[in-house]
């Protein structure tokens, strides 16, 4: 038996994320990552164009508890996304594509100057029960773009990873901005329950070293 590989797409697997092609990329600097033991300089891409992934970062693959058939990692992704809308128009917009897509916000709060919003929801991709938590920040700059920040886990690693994942979300900051944390205001968001993740039964693990089955194809694009 092989074992199922899931990878979980950030608040927009909303949004279809493309390639960005600039004539050249030039080097931000080192970013250094000493538990890992290396260092490695970072891409500086214009986002002009189309949505940009610009940093993804995960935990290690590990089976979830109630099934060692399946496999995942926790994890961070951030996107730069050109985008003309006030943070209260993108926030409705967001949150009705996500009530469509049967996932449910937890809660949400937004900064009372109207630059940043946060998400917590939860709801079911590739019939696991997932965990997401999301901060929008607004460009302070003259470019009409967004900075997406969103973590993910599934519900059963969510006691686990969450509290890093949500520290990890809440430190992403536009560039020039004020170091200052704006006040958060709480957002009476209504947003329809989830549909509860498919029954899965836990199977015994493979013997020897199971091969991922493939890569799980993310829920849906914004159109």
């Amino acid at each position: 038996m092989r074992n199922k590989l899931i990878y979980f797409t950030s608040l927009t697997a909303l949004t279809a994320i493309y390639a960005a092609t600039p004539a050249a990329a030039p080097a931000a600097g080192p970013v250094t990552l000493p538990t890992y033991g290396f260092s490695i300089n970072a891409f500086d891409m214009p986002t002009d164009g189309p949505v940009l992934q610009a940093l993804s970062m995960s935990w290690p693959m590990m089976p979830l508890p109630s099934n060692n058939q399946t496999l995942a990692a926790p994890s961070v992704n951030v996107i730069v996304w050109p985008n003309n809308d006030d943070m209260s128009q993108y926030e409705a917009r967001e949150s009705l594509d996500l009530q469509m897509r049967g996932l449910s916000i937890k809660s949400d709060e937004k900064s009372a100057d109207n630059t940043e919003w946060k998400l917590e929801y939860v709801g079911v991709s590739n019939n696991v029960g997932m965990h997401w938590y999301a901060h929008v920040v607004k460009d302070s700059g003259a470019k009409k773009r967004l900075f997406i920040a969103t973590g993910s886990a599934p519900d059963e690693m969510w006691g686990q990873f969450g509290a890093q994942i949500k520290a990890c979300v809440d430190s992403l900051k536009a560039t020039g901005t004020s170091q200052i944390a704006p006040t958060m205001v709480p957002v009476l968001t209504t947003s329809q329950p989830a549909p509860a993740p498919a029954a899965t039964s836990a199977k015994p693990a493979a013997s020897g070293t199971a091969k991922p089955a493939g890569t799980a194809k993310p829920a849906g694009t914004a159109k």
